[in-house]
């Protein structure tokens, strides 16, 4: 994982009759009609994509082919924020640009940025990417993405590295100056053929989160049948490779089979100060450091004492040259910015049965010292498309379950609904 790997900001990627707002790099599409293929059974628990640590660093590979203009990835959750609640941390090098625009004449469009889970934080960057970067808006002119995504410029085969643009022409050094970094990273462009399912079968993750077959059907594909494209929604997406149900925040589910002691997912975490989350919508899917186990804080104490992690900050005060700011161990957050462990529902303190636990290892190895691995392991057999149970308690700050719910409600993605059961009708 390089630190850098997901200001993915202003990727320009032209798709006929589809609506280009708020400048390049983000393609919003719009309006709606009606037409759905039922998923047929098990093409939904494939694996398509897959992050690998690969010299000295994390890419993204395809585990399958992919025809261009295909959707290779929907971002099983977004949250917009606003660049004072991310540019003093790590997380400023993990998000990605867009535009909330204003119904009014006298305010302003408001610039943001969206933390993106999945796999959308950790493309590496090419002067010649393969993948665009796409939003899908209800109407032209509506604020919030309903959903956000990644398609192929181009047919992509088997064991290619996915690759974007992090800037608007090639010659653009601006952004990675900024920040003291090279413009590409040295991974591997392809997995031979022969290693393929080998490295596939150690790094594809068996959790089915974000957008099923509902939420396409209700929501997405409406909007994509009314576009009249030559290219038409059928080439967007396979709906056989979309679950028979959402499996959104704090619902997410196991794809195959999972035996007790079993792998299910290694994903990147990002180490913060608690300030960096506190107060913003994203509080509910950090790890606080008094939400998480004796284990847990054992092993983010070793690792700082090896000189294995550092809580980054840049800043005024500083020359924006990024710096190590430890005050303390409670201050440590973590927060699952990759994959699909943000998503799992946390139990520990409520009355429903975990069956899975989370595993905190360093990720020096890699390449970076801003944040760690987590990989979650099954503490009994989980059936396939059962919901994910951490034994980690949930944030208890009321008013981050309000924010985030107010931005759930904004962008229609999917969620258990006892998510927000802190929340009374009043604040609802």
């Amino acid at each position: 994982m390089q630190s850098y790997q997901s200001f993915l900001t202003r990727i320009i990627y032209t798709v006929v009759a589809l609506v280009v707002t708020g400048g390049p790099g983000k393609t919003r599409i719009t309006k709606p009609s009606s037409l759905f293929v039922s998923a047929r059974q098990y093409e939904w628990q494939e694996c398509s994509t897959f992050l690998s640590p690969n010299t000295g660093a994390w890419a993204v590979y395809a585990a399958r082919n992919f025809k261009a203009n295909e959707l290779v990835e929907v971002t099983p959750f977004f949250i917009p924020l606003e660049p004072h609640q991310h540019k003093h941390s790590v997380l400023d090098n993990y998000v990605f640009g867009f535009q909330r625009s204003s119904r009014s004449e006298i305010v302003e469009d408001l610039e943001l940025n969206v933390v993106l889970l999945g796999n959308g934080g950790f493309y590496n960057h090419n002067n010649n990417p393969n993948l665009g970067y796409v939003e899908v808006v209800a109407r032209e002119g509506d604020d919030v993405p309903h959903l956000v995504g990644f398609r192929a410029i181009r047919d992509i085969a088997a064991g290619e590295q996915l690759y974007v643009s992090y800037v608007d022409a090639p010659d653009s050094i601006e952004w990675f100056k900024k920040r003291g970094l090279h413009g590409e990273t040295q991974t591997e462009d392809h997995i031979e053929p022969n290693l393929l399912s080998l490295y596939a079968s150690k790094h594809c993750s068996k959790i089915y989160g974000g957008v099923g077959s509902p939420t396409w059907k209700n929501n997405i594909l409406p909007i994509l049948q009314s576009m009249h494209e030559e290219d038409g929604p059928v080439h967007w997406m396979d709906p056989t490779r979309l679950a028979p149900f959402d499996a959104g925040l704090s619902d997410a589910r196991a794809k195959v089979v999972i035996k007790k002691g079993g792998h299910i997912e290694n994903s990147l975490g990002l180490v913060l100060s608690r300030n960096s989350v506190r107060g913003t919508p994203l509080g509910p899917l950090a790890f606080y450091w008094e939400n998480l186990k004796i284990d847990h804080h054992q092993s983010l104490i070793n690792l700082r004492d090896d000189k294995k992690l550092m809580l980054q900050y840049q800043g005024p005060d500083t020359a924006w040259e990024s710096v190590d700011r430890f005050l303390g161990y409670s201050e440590m957050t973590v927060l699952p910015v990759s994959g699909n462990i943000g998503l799992v529902r946390r139990v520990a303190n409520t009355n429903e049965e975990y069956n899975c636990r989370l595993m905190i290892r360093s990720n020096k190895d890699h390449g970076t010292t801003v944040g760690v691995t987590l990989e979650l392991i099954a503490t009994r057999e989980i059936a396939a498309g059962e919901v994910l149970k951490l034994n980690i308690a949930p944030s208890e700050f009321v008013e981050e379950y309000r924010l985030l719910h107010d931005e759930m409600e904004h962008s229609g993605q999917p969620h258990h609904q006892g998510i927000f059961d802190t929340l009374n009708e009043k604040e609802l």
